[in-house]
């Protein structure tokens, strides 16, 4: 089966069945919250299924090796780069305007684990994101070594399958989470099937997957604190659509899929944590037009917007690379 079937049943599936989920979650968002966490997981489940039956693709073909430190660390810290820039220009913004109320630090509204209060709370939660990552490298540098593989061949032959239950340790919820490791779920499908399947086309996969990551989240806009907030649910969308550029970008570097995990995970955490979160309306270590300078509102969509132009340009510009091996 060539790229452009396996890609269309992979999205059409994904899209089908997470809107599902989150039909169901809406009818009761506050006890159905755990759902997002199982909508989130729903892409590499897909993506799993569809690599073995069109492929026959295990999932470390998605890319499960160590990239090394210096990808490691960006994945876990390009959130807080992110946050200090948005923060720069919504002051430059409160200045010009003369409007004080457009951003406000207010530290007392953090709130963290250990009944933590203020700004301890940003390097805790570095903290506990660092040590909930470590299931993650070990997985990493387990395949990066060969680990399964060495105990796979010196096992007797009826127990061969067990370093396939390895694969399992990718599933271990982080604890501070307390739920389904989602944000590698929507990783191992968005970028270790779809990108990979276009990986000699980088700019063709990262267009593919604009569209394909807003419409995932669109059980979003529909939720109680969302609806009828027309402005704020297109920013969003199109925040969302043109951050998955940079998704991309970070897979095709890395050939890996766990700097693009840390990544989607640290911004989950710090995103809100810092700049509000545009899904409750709350505000965070800064209040204020929280859907404007939030990195899923409009100053996320104007950096994660110039940074997709400049992949795009950079890639329009270089020759046809080869894909990854079982592409």
């Amino acid at each position: 089966m060539d790229s452009r079937k396996d890609t269309l049943w992979f999205i059409c599936i994904t899209l089908l069945v997470s809107w599902f989920i989150g039909w169901l979650w809406l009818l009761d968002e506050v006890r159905l919250i755990f759902l997002l966490r199982v909508l989130m997981c729903v892409p590499a489940v897909v993506a799993m299924i569809c690599a073995w039956v069109f492929r026959r693709e295990t999932p470390r073909a998605m890319g499960l090796q160590f990239p090394g430190w210096g990808y490691w660390a960006l994945g876990l810290l390009l959130p807080l780069g992110y946050a200090a820039v948005e923060v720069t220009l919504a002051y430059v913004v409160r200045f010009v305007s003369g409007r004080p109320d457009f951003i406000t630090f207010q530290p007392e509204s953090l709130k963290g684990p250990f009944e933590l209060r203020g700004l301890v709370v940003v390097p805790a939660m570095l903290g506990l994101l660092v040590a909930g990552s470590l299931t993650w490298l070990l997985v990493a540098v387990a395949y990066s070594r060969g680990w399964p593989d060495r105990v796979r061949a010196r096992l007797p032959k009826d127990w061969r399958v067990v370093p396939h239950f390895f694969n399992l340790s990718l599933w271990v919820p982080t604890f501070y989470l307390g739920g389904l490791p989602g944000e590698l779920g929507e990783e191992m499908g968005w970028r270790g099937y779809l990108v990979r399947r276009w990986m000699d086309r980088p700019a063709v996969a990262a267009a593919i997957t604009m569209p394909v990551w807003a419409a995932f989240h669109l059980p979003v806009i529909f939720s109680s604190t969302q609806r009828g907030h027309v402005l704020q649910n297109i920013s969003f969308l199109a925040s969302i659509a043109v951050a998955s550029v940079v998704f991309a970008a970070l897979y095709m570097a890395s050939r890996s899929v766990w700097p693009c995990a840390l990544f989607h995970l640290s911004w989950n955490i710090f995103n809100p944590m810092l700049l509000g979160d545009v899904y409750s309306g709350h505000p965070g270590l800064f209040g204020g037009e929280v859907w404007i300078f939030n990195g899923e509102g409009v100053f996320g969509l104007v950096l994660n917007g110039l940074l997709s132009v400049w992949f795009f340009r950079r890639w329009m510009r270089a020759p046809v690379t080869q894909p990854l091996p079982g592409v």
